[in-house]
């Protein structure tokens, strides 16, 4: 929570909706759904990205439009996708026992509803699926595969981009604005 705290962004938009230090609660929608704000969303991306995946090149822009068309923030996720990522607790359990993502210890599916351990699975799975099969992935599959499983995605051809792709886009600019290189990057193109 300190860290959420210290981030600028998150401590101006705590501060200003009356939030205490120690005393924070999540947004509701107006079925009492709970969510992450696109600020909070942006930082605990930021954190977790700067803690365990600096090496690895993942932006967390990235995090933040795949978490937008995946469960649209919302904590607990959506339909079957659980949490902010909607990691399912299988892949979160052999992203930790297979390949070594220990930072969080995921124990049972209600672990993947706290965000910080949504998002550090769902880096996990994109650092994993960045290089699938061994060879270097082009952000258009590696955002197929998050969503349709790196199966159905290795059957689309690379150049295609599809609705899934589109979506993404558009939920990526609302958090890389400001950024023009990546912007450029992306073609609007390397998201790993």
């Amino acid at each position: 929570m300190e860290e959420m705290w210290s981030h600028p962004s998150v401590s101006k938009e705590w501060s200003k909706s009356g939030e205490k230090r120690g005393n924070v609660r999540f947004s509701h929608d107006k079925e009492k759904r709970p969510y992450l704000s696109r600020v909070e969303l942006r930082a605990v991306a930021e954190i977790i990205i700067n803690k365990y995946f600096s090496a690895r090149g993942i932006k967390p822009a990235v995090l933040c439009g795949i978490a937008e068309i995946v469960c649209r923030r919302y904590v607990n996720g959506v339909g079957q996708r659980v949490g902010v990522m909607g990691i399912d607790y299988p892949t979160a359990g052999w992203l930790q026992k297979e390949l070594g993502y220990k930072a969080y210890r995921v124990e049972s599916v209600e672990e993947l509803r706290r965000p910080f351990e949504s998002l550090y699975f769902g880096a996990a799975y994109l650092a994993w699926l960045s290089h699938y099969e061994g060879r270097e992935r082009s952000p258009q599959f590696v955002v197929q595969a998050y969503l349709s499983g790196p199966q159905n995605a290795a059957n689309v051809p690379e150049e295609e981009t599809g609705p899934n792709w589109l979506k993404f886009l558009e939920a990526l600019s609302h958090y890389c604005e400001g950024d023009d290189d990546f912007k450029k990057e992306l073609g609007f193109c390397t998201i790993l």
